[in-house]
């Protein structure tokens, strides 16, 4: 017995000296001073929401990077995010413009696995160009169809000739008028009559599928899980827009919701059988209205991804911390036992772009523990708030 209590002690003991090390990574501010004030911060806001127990995993400390900044990676920097905790980078692979960027990929693998960190292809899906394909490859267009030919008698054509047109010209000579005849030359318009034959059309809607732009994503993408070092595969604008005045909300799809939510779970599933490495999402964090709007079924999406990265930037939806809780919360308990990192602005929100500061981002940080998530995802490096908070 006295064997086992002294095996327990020691094993209290080692637990505590992981935490210890974790919070020393805290930019040198007193851990004591500043978990009281944190715990106090997120009380404040999130005390009526009861914390939701995690799913067995390891943490994640996660940014987004764009490939701009994973060009310009080196041992310096990838070490100083190492010293910061940081696990995971998701570098963008291929942007909104459909441009891919596999040197700054290669670059950022080469520079963070050293570190241990694991490099994620972060793949734009259906956003090009600020519009959005429609995953399922449903187009109804008017197209221009022939329907016969009209036979008539009439004018086939005109042309012009030069004729000589004689008139004559007055002129006094000796106190009398005389005249001579003189000429100009004009044209005159002709025209040549005979049987026209003219097609009649008429404008006819055409619907169908054209699913070209996903098999090439699908390919590229499974280019890149082949020849890649990369950990995973993570794909964001994997959805609809949700915006209705452009006709690109979920419900507004060819046969309604449960289309839009067939069309993207099928991309995935599509993406899941050519990816060998972690296959991941950012998804929209609306909760009940996510299928409704962009198409998201965060259940289903776990059927096929490994986890999920809710991006509960709460700035922009003018709320407080309790929501990203409440928010992790749902989309925790949808999961279907998949981890769930919580996506997280270092900035106020997309319209006030001022940083956030130490405090107002480990509270964001507290709330999607609070709601069971397992980790954050930071959005994004080199902007905003360069704190990475502490998760326990």
């Amino acid at each position: 017995m006295l064997l086992v209590v002294l095996i327990f002690g020691i094993v209290l003991m080692g637990l505590g000296a992981v935490s210890a090390v974790d919070s020393a990574t805290m930019n040198g501010t007193s851990n004591a001073t500043l978990n009281k004030t944190l715990n106090n911060s997120i009380h404040a806001t999130s005390s009526n929401v009861s914390k939701v127990t995690k799913q067995s995993t390891s943490s994640m400390k996660g940014y987004w990077m764009f490939s701009s900044s994973a060009a310009k990676l080196n041992s310096n920097s990838a070490a100083a995010l190492k010293k910061k905790g940081i696990t995971d980078v998701f570098v963008c692979t291929r942007d909104t413009s459909g441009k891919y960027h596999y040197s700054e990929l290669n670059n950022a693998i080469s520079q963070l696995k050293r570190y241990g960190i694991k490099v994620h292809a972060w793949i734009v899906c259906f956003n090009y160009n600020g519009h959005f394909i429609n995953p399922s490859g449903y187009y109804s267009k008017k197209v221009k169809v022939y329907v016969k030919t009209k036979k008539y008698w009439g004018i086939k054509y005109k042309y012009k000739v030069k004729k000589k047109v004689w008139y004559k010209s007055r002129y006094i000579y000796r106190g009398k008028w005389h005249y001579k005849w003189k000429y100009t030359w004009k044209y005159v318009t002709k025209y040549k009559k005979g049987w026209i034959y003219k097609p009649v059309y008429k404008y006819v809607t055409k619907t169908g599928y054209d699913t070209s732009y996903n098999k090439k994503l699908i390919a590229a993408i499974k280019n890149i899980n082949d020849n890649y070092a990369v950990s995973g595969i993570h794909l964001d604008y994997v959805r609809y827009s949700g915006v209705a005045k452009y006709g690109n909300a979920a419900y507004q799809q060819h046969g309604g919701v449960n289309a839009a939510v067939n069309a993207v779970t099928s991309f995935v599933k599509s993406v899941r059988s050519v990816v060998t490495k972690e296959l991941s999402a950012a998804v929209m964090p609306e909760g009940t209205k996510n299928a409704y709007y962009y198409g998201q079924d965060y259940g289903r999406f776990a059927d096929y991804v490994d986890f999920l990265v809710p991006m509960t930037y709460h700035g922009n939806y003018n709320a407080n911390n309790a929501w990203i809780t409440d928010k992790i919360k749902y989309i925790v308990s949808n999961a279907k036992g998949k981890p769930v990192y919580a996506g997280l602005t270092t900035y106020c929100s997309d319209s006030n772009l001022k940083s956030l500061n130490l405090n107002a981002l480990q509270q964001d940080v507290n709330s999607a523990n609070a709601g069971g998530a397992s980790g954050f995802v930071l959005f994004r490096y080199g902007f905003g708030c360069s704190y990475v908070p502490t998760w326990t």
